[in-house]
């Protein structure tokens, strides 16, 4: 069987690895973002990794797309003359990112994975029953300087994501200003998720922050 190098320098099969188009690193493709040629020539992000035909791959990181940009690997690998511009395409990424936390904070409100109400979050800190925290983006001062206390107290990572309005309509409830993740699984599909956000050079709406 093929093998490629990782940017360790470790052999392993090209099944499941693929070489990045902007920093040319062969990495396992669940932590690359696929691309895909439509029909009609425009080139689709498949976030999901689902759609049909030939991908390429990419790094979710604000650097490997400037550079596979600048060095015109996208419009080389699908053979298309022009593609939509750096920035349309960043912001393209970071609203896939975010309607796929948005999704992943509904999944484990749906499976009783999420402790809302200060109160509440305080307790589950306290009995290490909470994995993660998301703060709300317009928690006072002082609030957000308690609760990120805490966490780095506890080892609790935490970000922040939307408004209380917002985070609260996430749960079909009122404002909140923060929710905690009381299950291991969503806690770490939502870290990944977060820190890609970051790495696309995202500010304002939705930035994320760990401890």
């Amino acid at each position: 069987m093929n093998k490629t190098r990782t940017e360790t320098g470790a052999a392993t099969d090209n099944i499941t690895s693929r070489t990045c188009l902007g920093c040319r690193v062969s990495k396992d493709k669940k932590e690359l973002v696929r691309l895909v040629i439509s029909p009609d020539g425009i080139v689709v992000i498949d976030y999901k990794g689902t759609l049909p035909g030939r991908g390429a791959y990419v790094c979710p990181t604000e650097s490997c797309i400037r550079e596979a940009f600048s060095r015109k690997q996208i419009s080389r690998v699908f053979k298309v003359s022009q593609i939509e511009g750096v920035e349309e395409f960043l912001d393209r990424l970071r609203k896939l990112v975010l309607d796929r936390i948005s999704s992943l904070l509904s999944l484990a409100r749906k499976a009783g994975k999420v402790v809302d109400g200060r109160e509440a979050v305080e307790k589950g800190m306290e009995k290490g029953t909470i994995n993660l925290l998301v703060f709300a983006e317009d928690l006072s001062p002082l609030s957000f300087k308690e609760m990120k206390d805490t966490c780095l107290k506890r080892g609790i990572g935490y970000y922040t994501y939307l408004s209380k309005d917002e985070m609260g309509g996430l749960i079909g409830k009122g404002e909140r200003g923060g929710l905690g993740i009381a299950d291991a699984s969503f806690s770490s599909l939502l870290g990944k998720e977060f820190e890609r956000f970051k790495s696309l050079g995202s500010v304002g709406s939705g930035g994320g922050k760990n401890g």
